[in-house]
């Protein structure tokens, strides 16, 4: 699909359904890439099952982990996806070759982890109640042509004087910042040196006096974030007026910088009084805010320019809570998770064959057509002759460029003026061929003995591809 031939003018929120994509395992969590052509979900058997958006059908599963898979994140270019779960470990993928570049495991379950927006060598990675931040680098193996993870350095993320629990953290949308939400209601901000996971600490705010449960940022060319707090209240915040006021920061008893700022929109629900689970901005502009309910299987929509309410979407599969929501990072369209299934939304679709013909009418009902006169005789004798041009000047031949790849602003940040062109966009089909009479001159390949057994730090799966990599060489314990 050719993104910019995309309707711009209009409604652009999904509100129409459009599928359910259904996997051979249970769903738990969401992940679009950052061009939207893979849809990862992470499943309670520890698998993750990647979905080609295009075919609406899966490309590749992976067997990841022992335990629920807790979170997922992608990678800018696309090769890479990390994953997390409850049996204590972090992994980083090869999305193509389907093996485990580098392992961390912790002394907890993880809940979150995530890749630095614009390194994807550094990682933060949230336990149950700390951050931490991890560094890795690639190394070639003997063979000299796989690449393997090596550690770098790891470090944590501090507490407050008053030992507050960090029950959220993430990235801003550059990477530059540290936003970690508390269980008292205050974010504490860290800022990062650039290539490096060592960070100072650079002033904290107070939202309310309930418990931070997310901070999203936007996508791209807003530098805004939503704040998800106990006490049912969507706060939109702007991180330039942050900025701004460190000028006038203040030092509280601890001699900690504070400063008091205020959100410039409010979201909530004053008549159901709904308690919220996860929040999401639209893609692109982010003009719209996207919630869904902690109780049932509703997904709720709003304006944020003016902030006005738009829309509920179901879950196809009702009774159920919503597990995950994901919104698509160049279209709108809305990706809901519930029972183990993932429901489609889309805009609705209205054809304009005027933009095709612009002497088109769209007609209510049949009429007669009136010929016109010689309208189709073979050869019109009443036609006058061709005009023909004063000089007889050639026109010159206008060379293509088909070699030169065109750029897609759509793919593009705002600091960007290149694609990558060593991104991944789509996950190639092997297809397995069997042939029904094997080559004479070519010897058998001989069957592996299915019932050999393995090393001890090794796991049978009936995908071998697909196997965990348990290889020590490349496992990192991360001590608290």
């Amino acid at each position: 699909m050719n993104l910019q031939l995309l309707e711009k003018f209009g409604q652009q929120f999904p509100e129409e359904y459009d599928t359910i994509l259904e996997g051979s395992s249970y769903a738990i969590t969401l992940a679009f890439n950052r061009y939207g052509t893979i849809l990862a979900a992470g499943c309670n058997d520890g698998k993750i099952q990647l979905w080609d958006f295009m075919t609406r059908e899966v490309a590749k599963t992976i067997t990841a982990h022992l335990g629920p898979v807790t979170s997922l994140s992608w990678s800018r270019n696309g090769k890479y996806l990390a994953s997390s779960s409850t049996d204590w470990g972090v992994y980083v993928w090869d999305v193509l070759k389907s093996t485990a570049i580098i392992r961390w495991r912790l002394n907890s379950p993880i809940n979150q982890c995530q890749f630095s927006p614009r390194d994807h060598t550094i990682l933060l990675v949230h336990t149950l109640k700390k951050s931490y931040l991890v560094q890795y680098e690639f190394v070639k193996k003997e063979n000299g042509e796989d690449e393997t993870g090596k550690w770098v350095a790891e470090d944590k993320i501090p507490s407050d004087y008053d030992l507050d629990l960090e029950l959220c953290s993430t990235f801003d949308r550059r990477g530059e910042n540290i936003y970690c939400g508390t269980n008292k209601g205050k974010i504490r901000i860290f800022r990062i040196e650039k290539g490096t996971i060592k960070f100072t600490f650079l002033v904290y705010f107070r939202v309310s006096n309930s418990a931070i449960k997310q901070i999203e940022f936007s996508l791209k060319k807003k530098n805004i974030f939503l704040v998800l707090s106990a006490d049912k209240i969507l706060r939109i915040y702007d991180s330039n007026a942050i900025n701004e006021k460190l000028l006038t920061a203040k030092k509280d008893d601890c001699g900690e910088l504070f400063i008091e700022i205020d959100p410039f929109q409010r979201i909530q629900d004053l008549i159901n009084k709904t308690v919220w689970k996860k929040c999401i901005f639209s893609s692109g502009e982010a003009d719209f805010v996207c919630a869904s309910s902690q109780r049932d299987h509703t997904v709720s929509l709003w304006d944020r320019l003016n902030g006005s309410f738009l829309q509920i979407l179901f879950g196809m599969r009702g009774g159920e809570t919503v597990a995950d929501v994901a919104w698509h990072p160049l279209r709108s369209v809305i990706a809901i998770l519930t029972a183990g299934c993932v429901t489609l939304f889309t805009e609705p679709q209205v054809e304009n064959w005027s933009a095709f013909a612009p002497d088109f009418k769209e007609l209510e009902e049949n009429i007669d057509y009136n010929e016109r006169e010689s309208e189709f005789d073979e050869f019109d004798e009443d036609r006058s002759p061709p005009r023909m041009e004063s000089d007889n000047r050639e026109e010159e031949d206008i060379e293509v460029d088909i070699e030169k790849p065109v750029t897609n602003e759509l793919f593009l940040s705002s600091d960007e003026e290149e694609e990558d062109q060593d991104a991944l966009l789509y996950i190639p089909l092997t297809l397995d061929i069997e042939y029904d009479e094997p080559d004479q001159n070519v010897p058998a390949t001989p069957k592996k003995n299915q019932n050999q057994p393995l090393p001890k730090n090794k796991k049978r799966d009936q995908n071998q591809d697909n196997a965990v990599n348990y290889d020590s060489t490349n496992t990192y314990n991360i001590v608290p």
